[in-house]
């Protein structure tokens, strides 16, 4: 019974002290630091044993520290006041990822800090922000939060990004933070819009920048161009303001003052051109300007969204300039009109060549024979004569008449036979037999640099004159015979017009002509002439070759004579008849390649090209004469001394 009721006590004296044992347990220790000129790497120790942190501690930290501390402090409360102790004495505690470095305050900005290890961070632990600034200039707040950032901290502006990066104490960048909050409110900007009467918006937009400076940028000050700004609407001449109370209220003033009435009425200007030509200009300002003022009335009832005024523009072609006269508005478009208009244009170089090769073979083979009567006349009794070779018939009877020699045809082989008997008879045998040949490799190369857009020709031949009319006039017993002549150039002829388009294509308009005066033709009244002609229009790229076009003509004549029934003889045959066979074969074609010179270099290249092989050329020449070799680069004329010339001739 005694041990039921023991047991009994101790149950229940442990139901009532368990739920204090659980509140003492749940309490968090703490700890009170008292010392006095302790070391301060001992100060250290004690902290490390407190907090369970590891330090790992600069040589040149040393020193003596006082702390009392009168209530408890748990382990954060304990790592803070570490920290302000080390603050005092001039040192600092930089968190690692395993352990905490204890340096110097000067050295403190230099380390990285690792900041996981804390539940919340320390007020006096030096960390590095970056605070982004969203209206206010941060360049500009840079001086005025200087004073409140420790001497050992770090503040700096990044004018790219707006924003401030600072390295301090946690508790001393939160002030900041709160500081910059304040100042960084945004202003009441807002954007007005002023219609311009009489002045136009380019120029007033210049006027203002140069009146005022500091708001609009023009003295190198980047954010006043973003606070403020004045924008020009040319198409309606007006101008936009953006900007606070008093900026806008500034410009608005200096706005009204300026936009008064012109003292002429209009402006005048000289534009010098340097590529376009003035005449032509004229033309197309002429044109588009005076479109526009036609449609600067616009219709009754409705406000003009065009520049209004009078607008005019004269040539000077000595000086190749323009005189512009009218409203502001109308003169900045022309303008911008003359400046797109008058650049350089690109140039193209055209190289041809036509090529013509001709071949040229006949072989002719024939025999006469002749038998005549010494007594009777010089007309032979009997006799073959053909046509188709050298000498004829005619001219053998009449060299055995006259016992001349028969003269051999030329470019073959004559052998002639004969005799006369006692009785008068006469007989003679020719035999024939020729070969011609004849082959010409004609080359021609005409270049020619025109402007893109811009037709060019280039001639190179002769004048020949052409027969055009003829008659004879009588009267008081005299006649007096006239002809009348018309000269036309005879030779090859290129005719050329480029167009280069924006991908580098050039489009050519060709015209070639090869025209040659042919030989004399049987019942030809007048001279005759071989004509080629192309006309065309093709497409190439920059530097490619391309053919225009070709001629191959193939021409074979047989022509044979013979003696009916005898020449059909086999073999025997061939005394009684006469062959020519010819054969010519001509082939033409005609290239062209297109060079774009968009520039001053390109030119000078191209030039420097052709010149070279004219100066080869001239080398060979002097090598030959023996005359002394002289250098390029000395002086063009060289080429062309008068003095060696004749020697040369």
């Amino acid at each position: 019974m005694y041990n039921h009721k023991t047991n009994f006590l101790r149950a229940l004296a442990l139901l009532i002290l368990l739920p204090l044992m659980s509140m003492a347990y749940g309490q968090e220790e703490t700890w009170r630091l008292n010392l006095k000129d302790a070391d301060i790497r001992a100060f250290v120790t004690q902290v490390a044993d407190i907090t369970g942190y590891s330090f790992v501690v600069d040589p040149r930290v040393k020193g003596k520290v006082t702390v009392l501390s009168s209530a408890p402090m748990n382990k954060n409360e304990i790592y803070d006041l570490f920290l302000a102790v080390l603050n005092v004495h001039g040192f600092t505690a930089i968190p690692g990822e395993e352990v905490i470095k204890v340096v110097q305050q000067v050295d403190a900005k230099q380390s990285a800090e690792a900041l996981g290890r804390f539940p919340s961070i320390p007020s006096e632990q030096l960390i590095t922000r970056v605070i982004q600034i969203d209206n206010a200039n941060a360049l500009e707040l840079v001086p005025i939060l200087r004073p409140l950032v420790a001497k050992y901290g770090h503040l700096a502006g990044v004018a790219a990004a707006n924003a401030l990066i600072i390295s301090d104490h946690a508790s001393n960048i939160h002030r900041i933070e709160q500081i910059v909050n304040e100042l960084d409110s945004p202003s009441k900007y807002e954007v007005e819009v002023i219609k311009l009467r009489e002045a136009w918006v380019g120029d007033m937009v210049v006027l203002l920048q140069e009146l005022a400076p500091d708001e609009l940028g023009r003295a190198g000050n980047d954010s006043a161009a973003r606070k403020y700004s004045v924008t020009a609407d040319e198409r309606s001449n007006r101008l936009i303001l953006r900007g606070d109370e008093s900026f806008r209220n500034k410009i608005r003033g200096l706005i009204v003052q300026l936009d008064q009435p012109s003292a002429s009425g209009g402006a005048t200007k000289v534009i010098r051109l340097k590529h376009a030509d003035a005449v032509n200009l004229t033309d197309i300002l002429t044109g588009v300007m005076g479109e526009l003022t036609k449609e600067s009335g616009g219709s009754a009832g409705g406000a003009s969204t065009k520049p209004q005024g009078s607008f005019a523009v004269f040539a000077d072609e000595g000086l190749n300039a323009l005189v512009i006269r009218g409203e502001p508005s109308l003169m900045q478009e022309a303008e911008e009109i003359v400046a797109a208009l008058d650049i350089r244009r690109a140039q193209v170089l055209i190289e041809a060549a036509i090529v013509e090769i001709s071949d040229e073979l006949g072989q002719d083979l024939g025999v006469q024979v002749a038998v005549g009567d010494e007594s009777g006349s010089a007309t032979p009794v009997l006799g073959t004569s053909f046509g188709n070779v050298g000498t004829s018939l005619g001219d053998v009877i009449t060299a055995i008449l006259s016992e001349s020699v028969i003269a051999p045809t030329v470019g073959g082989i004559t052998i002639g036979a004969g005799q006369r008997n006692e009785n008068g008879v006469t007989w003679g045998v020719l035999l024939q037999a020729l070969s011609t040949s004849a082959a010409a490799n004609l080359l021609s190369t005409p270049s020619i640099i025109t402007l893109d857009n811009q037709e060019s020709e280039i001639i190179v031949g002769q004048n020949v004159p052409f027969r055009t009319g003829q008659s004879t006039v009588t009267g008081d017993g005299t006649t007096n015979p006239f002809t009348t002549i018309e000269r036309r150039d005879i030779g090859l002829t290129l005719k050329v017009t480029p167009t280069i388009s924006a991908d580098g294509l050039v489009r050519l308009v060709v015209e070639q002509t090869t025209e040659s005066v042919a030989d004399s033709i049987e019942d030809a009244s007048d001279i005759v002439t071989n004509k080629r002609e192309i006309k065309t229009t093709v497409l190439a790229d920059d530097g490619e070759t391309i053919v225009l076009g070709g001629l191959t003509r193939d021409d074979y004549t047989v022509n044979k004579s013979k003696v009916p029934l005898l020449g059909d003889i086999p073999y025997l045959g061939r005394l009684f008849s006469s062959e020519s066979e010819t054969r010519v074969k001509r082939n033409l074609l005609v290239f062209l390649r297109p060079r774009i010179l968009l520039g001053k270099e390109d030119a000078v290249a191209a030039t420097s090209e052709k010149f070279n092989k004219l100066w080869d050329v001239n080398l060979d020449i002097r090598n030959k004469l023996g005359l002394p070799e002289v250098d390029s680069n000395t002086n063009v004329d060289v080429l062309f001394n008068p003095g060696e010339t004749s020697q040369m001739d």
